[in-house]
Formats: structure tokens, sequence, C-alpha cells
């Protein structure tokens, strides 16, 4: 129901015309721009086009601060169609493409990778710009491409979702990259070599994967410029597993069924007949619930409220005591934490998360540390809930990750404008930092992420001394505002 209403704003906000446009190209054959790659083919079709007045709008319905974030660029959005290995087979797969408008044709483009959370209807999927894909508009407009995959089994793919699968869900971002570089030829975009991850809940399993996925086997070709995971289940088999069945119910219990019923579909190991792992009818009448066009509230409500009237009885008796159980066997094959970033790398968590058990993240970054990553850390998010958790996660995260992106100065300009200015250093490193590129008697206020006013100064030296670490904004007197990250 939220997810129709903030449609409905949305698109009654766009201009008429617009809205035309996309109804009569939704009455005919969209025009594909198809290339080739090697053995590996993709499609893009136009999905819609967002001013950046209206991604201004978006960004106060999703009420993020106008202190802190305004949209620079008009973006338009794609579905690309693309092909990815799967299996022994390859396979036809689907994802967003977002492409900023107006950039200058001398600067070429940052890509950030962002993974979307659970969906069990094969149209929530981002390249059907639901309320999720169309964070795309807002993650593209400062100058990003900005890429959604829909996963196997989501999207335009007809198979069973594999959910929490780590190695499709990094091919699936991995391979949308590389269709995306393509692509560029014909939508007039180049890559700048800075490539971010990022996603939340099952996106940040996801941007897990994809992020080891990318420094293990593609740095030379995709190099990881910075990742921030949320609220993602890292440790599958040592902490989210565990946690679920610590109480006599878990607050989806539609995720157990997708998770056992999409790993089988992978491996064929956790059960020939459905009745070994759910008792009836659920053993019978979940296949079918499955099918790509069922809601996940749908599925939560048929189920039972506790666990033991689901589950058979001794099934996680049996699982916890054995390690070489299939589902333990499967479970460790999709964890995603053990590896040593050699990225920044950050995981926004929140203590209160009934849904991704906290502990992921505090183990992941745990285990990080102790085998030699430098630049592994966690933030606290505060005592919320999975749902009050997103917000503040995913735009934290994008605005954190945005302070490693170095900006486009076109070559051709021999004089650097007065209102082009700079901070050093940047991130900041507990101290002092300095505005160069303005008067030396420009006044300027200091903002937390919020937008609330910290402290207010004249000069070029703004001093950061007792705050904690994060992103803040510095606001000038008539020279406009920008981003800092103060690190410890």
């Amino acid at each position: 129901m939220l997810r129709d209403v903030v449609l409905y704003a949305l698109n009654y906000h766009k201009p008429h015309s617009m809205n035309s446009i996309y109804t009569l190209t939704s009455a005919f054959t969209l025009t594909l721009l198809t290339l080739s790659a090697g053995i590996l083919a993709q499609t893009a079709e136009p999905l819609d086009s967002y001013t950046a007045a209206e991604i201004n709008y978006l960004a106060s319905f999703f009420q993020i601060p106008s202190t802190i974030y305004t949209a620079e660029y008009a973006v338009d959005a794609y579905r690309v169609t693309y092909d990815m290995p799967y299996l022994d087979s390859t396979i036809s797969v689907s994802g967003a493409l977002f492409v900023p408008q107006g950039v200058d044709s001398l600067c070429s483009l940052p890509v950030m990778t962002y993974m979307h959370g659970t969906v069990f209807e094969r149209t929530d999927a981002p390249s059907f710009l639901p309320l999720e894909g169309r964070l795309g508009f807002l993650m593209s407009s400062p100058g990003f491409i900005v890429l959604m995959p829909d996963y196997v089994g989501l999207g335009t793919s007809q198979l069973m979702h594999p959910y929490v699968h780590a190695q499709s869900e990094a091919d699936a971002g991995v391979y949308l990259i590389q269709a995306a570089e393509a692509l560029g030829v014909e939508l007039d975009y180049s890559f700048n070599g800075e490539f971010f991850s990022s996603g939340y809940s099952q996106g940040g399993h996801a941007s897990m994967a994809l992020s080891r996925e990318l420094e293990t086997n593609w740095a030379d070709t995709y190099p990881l410029t910075a990742s921030a995971p949320l609220s993602g289940p890292y440790d599958i088999s040592g902490t989210q597993f565990p946690e679920t069945f610590e109480s006599p119910s878990y607050s989806n219990p539609a995720y157990l069924a997708y998770n056992v019923i999409g790993w089988n579909s992978y491996y064929g190991t956790l059960y020939d007949d459905l009745s070994e792992i759910f008792q009836e009818p659920y053993a019978t009448d979940l296949p079918g619930m499955f099918n790509g066009e069922t809601s996940g509230q749908a599925i939560n409500t048929y189920l039972p409220f506790l666990l033991a009237d689901l589950l058979q009885p001794g099934l996680v008796d049996s699982i916890m005591a054995d390690p070489n159980h299939p589902f333990n066997v499967a479970a460790q094959d999709n964890d995603v934490y053990e590896w040593v970033p050699q990225s920044p790398m950050k995981m926004y968590y929140c203590t209160e998360d009934e849904q991704v058990f906290y502990n992921n993240a505090i183990i992941a970054e745990e285990w990080m540390t102790a085998n030699g990553a430098l630049n592994v850390t966690t933030s606290d998010g505060g005592p919320f809930n999975h749902s009050d958790c997103a917000g503040p996660a995913i735009f934290g995260g994008m605005i954190w990750m945005q302070g490693y992106h170095v900006e486009c100065i076109p070559d051709n300009i021999l004089e650097i404008d007065e209102t082009v200015w700079s901070i050093t250093p940047n991130p900041v490193v507990n101290g002092t930092t300095t505005l160069r590129g303005l008067p030396t008697n420009v006044t300027w206020n200091l903002r937390d992420i919020s937008g609330r006013l910290l402290t207010n100064g004249m000069g070029a030296e703004v001093d950061f001394t007792g705050l904690p670490e994060g992103i803040y904004f510095i606001q000038t007197n008539g020279w406009g505002t920008k981003k800092v990250l103060l690190h410890f």
C-alpha cells in the first residue's frame, strides 16, 4: 500500500508531457540499443527520466534535508538485459541502469552498484522501478552511473531465485557492470575507473559478495574504490541462522522458506521432498507460492506464528549438531565475510534489527581486522528496527562513499572559477581542515548528516576537535556547501 501511494505521488508530480511520452511508449515497442561484447550481449530499454527538480522532490519525499542533498543532474533510467553465467550455462537476466544527463562531455563517470533487498515478486525488482529502484535517481544525480541488478529469478528472469546465494549475486553485479560499460558507447558515457558497491538487507549480503568478487577476480578491470554493505546477513552459518532460532518466532518466516527452497534450486542437496523440512500443509503449499507473483506479506500471513508449528520437530537441533549437514554446508558457502578488503569499507547496522541481526556486522569487522584489514569499520545507526534503519543507512552509505570520489575538473578549464573551492584534507583525521580557494573572511556553518547546526565561524580553518567520526557538511555564505568526512 505504501509503495502504491509513493509511486502515485511521484508520478503526479511529473510534468504532464512526460507522463504522456511514457504512456505512449508503453503502447508501442520500444527501440532497444543492442551491442555485443564477446559471446555476451546486452540491451538497454528506456524506462523513465527525471529532471533535477523531480529528483529534489523525490529527496524531500524521503525526508532528506535540502541542506545536505540537492540534485545536480537530470537522470535517464534503462532496463538492461544481459547475460551471466549460472550453474553450467549462460542465462539472461536484467537490471536497472541510471545515467546522469548534462555532465561535461570531457568527464568520465564513477560507477555505483547498489544491490537491492529482499523481494518476492519479479516485478518488484529494480528494473521495474519500484520504490527502492527509484533510489537510483537520487544516487545518480550527483554524477554517478548507478547500476541495480535484479538477480537471478527476479526482474525478467523466470528461474527460481536462489535467495542470498553469494556467487550469483556477485555475478549479477559484475556482468551488469560489464554490460553497462559496453552500452556506454551508444549512451554516450564512459567509466572513470572508480567503482563503488552498496546495498541493504539481502542487498548488504549481495554487496559484500560483489565487493569480494571485484577485489578477488576483477581488480585489474573494475578496481573497487569503496564499499558500504548495509545490515546484511554476512555470517549466515554462525550468526544469522543460530540467532533466528533463539526465539520461538521470527519476524519474517517467509524468508526461511525462501532460503531453503531457493538454495535447493541451486544445490539440490537440502531435501528430496520439502516435507523433510516443513510440516503439512506448508510443505505442499509453499512451492506454489514462490512463483514470482506472490508477495512476501501474503506468504508471511499464510505461515504460522510459531516456528515449532512450521518446521519438522528436531530439525534445527539436527542441523546445529552436524557441521556437515547440507544446510550448514550451503550456509558456509554463502558466508561472505572471511576475506580481507583492500579498499575502504564501512558496514552499517542498527541494534534493534529484528530481521538481520546486527552481530553479522560485528563478527565480520572483527574477523577482517584480525586478519589484516586496515580500513574496515562499522557504524551503529542506533536502536532502530530493520525498516527504520534502512533510510539513514542507505543515504549515509551513499554520502560516505561519495567522499572517496575525485571530482572531475575538465582539462579545458584554464582558470579555476572562484566558486570552485576545496576542503583539505578530506577526510579529516581528528583535527583541523582548510577551505581552499575562498576569501579569508568567508563565514561558514558546520552541520551533521541530519542538517543540524553544530557550530559556525569565519575564516579558512574549520576545527573538528571533539566531534565523532562521520559525515559533515560545511555550508558557506554565498559559496555553496561541500561534504567532509571525519575519520579517526
